[in-house]
């Protein structure tokens, strides 16, 4: 094992690091300077969040927005093309899934064999999972510190917490990707990363995504209608606050960013390439699929959408054991986001 590698698996690096992180926090509760508060929280406009809700509820006024679209002719155009695309996709997926249950297709693609590669132990698990917490512990301490310089981005609220969002999900990568290297010298044939195999890994997982397609959003809708039966309101998630009550550009682009780019590639790294990697060599494909799958919905902390993001966690676990590469399912965790982050700034602007 290489002095890199030693230093990476040693538990005293993590014990020194908790450690270190621990004083930093008594200092600050003997300071009292845990009383911080930002100079101006972020506060939900009160027509954005009822507009929100509306999206939920399904309460929408046709005639107010006929009268918005007509106004706005770009956003007609934008709304055309996410429908012309959400239908395309719904109807497609329902072909692909009759041809693979008619053609028997369906079983074989359930009873696939793994291809996966990656040779994680819970032990690395815990590691990655500690060190992750440990270096979002200290944004706390950053923001307090920038704050103390007088900086304005630590009194700005939402710009904030995408840039925190952006640098946390980069240090998960950079974490993953450095304990793997501990592993092994090719770390990018671990995680099936080959220009040679991509195209191929991304066609495949955007076929299976296809059929998937119609039986995700199929299950977010049946929630949705059963969570307004009765009565249940979800709570505005933070990258939903983001959207629908931010209006600087670039914080909107920054948010658009980190869902679609940035964040796609962090949690497939961390859900798939390590939760479900180290859960697959010791229990089944089912286990391993359900739990990480569970752990990946519960990120999202949506109790309406935690099945479907659930279902879809199950998926993407099912690609990357399909095909041994984590292309596949980072490309179709990109395009799903998209598809909901172009929708969702759609509704934005029409209600």
């Amino acid at each position: 094992m290489t002095r890199r590698s030693s230093f990476l698996q040693s538990w005293w690096f993590y014990v020194g690091l908790s450690a270190i992180v621990a004083l930093l926090y008594g200092w600050l509760l003997r300071s009292g300077s845990v009383a911080w508060r930002p100079l101006h929280p972020a506060t939900t406009d009160s027509s954005t969040a009822a507009s929100h809700a509306a999206l939920w509820d399904q309460d929408l006024d046709p005639q107010r927005m006929l009268e918005v679209l007509q106004r706005k002719p770009r956003l007609a155009i934008a709304l055309s093309v996410w429908t012309a695309l959400g239908t395309g996709l719904g109807i497609a997926g329902l072909a692909l899934s009759v041809l693979a249950i008619r053609t028997g297709q369906l079983a074989r693609l359930i009873h696939v064999p793994s291809r996966l590669s990656a040779g994680w132990s819970f032990g690395d698990l815990g590691r990655v999972a500690w060190l992750i917490v440990l270096l979002g512990g200290l944004f706390p301490l950053a923001r307090l510190s920038l704050s103390r310089a007088g900086l304005p981005l630590a009194a700005d609220a939402h710009l904030w917490s995408v840039v925190a969002m952006l640098l946390l999900d980069g240090l998960v990568v950079a974490v993953v990707w450095a304990l793997a290297s501990s592993r092994t010298r090719a770390p990018a044939v671990w995680f099936g990363l080959s220009r040679r195999t991509a195209p191929g890994a991304i066609k495949q997982a955007l076929t299976g995504y296809v059929g998937c397609f119609p039986w995700i959003f199929g299950l977010l809708w049946l929630v949705v209608r059963i969570a307004n039966r009765l009565g249940i309101q979800p709570s505005m998630e933070a990258i939903h606050e983001l959207l629908f009550v931010e209006g600087r550009t670039l914080t909107v682009a920054l948010t658009v960013v980190l869902a679609c780019v940035i964040g796609p590639v962090a949690e497939e790294v961390f859900f798939r390439g390590v939760v479900f990697a180290t859960l697959r060599r010791s229990t089944s494909r089912t286990v391993a699929m359900l739990v990480s799958g569970s752990l990946f919905a519960a990120m999202h902390t949506n109790l309406i959408a935690f099945v479907p993001i659930l279902a879809l966690g199950c998926v993407l676990a099912h690609l990357y054991e399909r095909s041994g590469s984590l292309v596949g399912p980072i490309a179709v965790h990109m395009v799903h986001n998209t598809f909901l982050v172009g929708l969702g700034l759609t509704a934005r602007e029409l209600l």
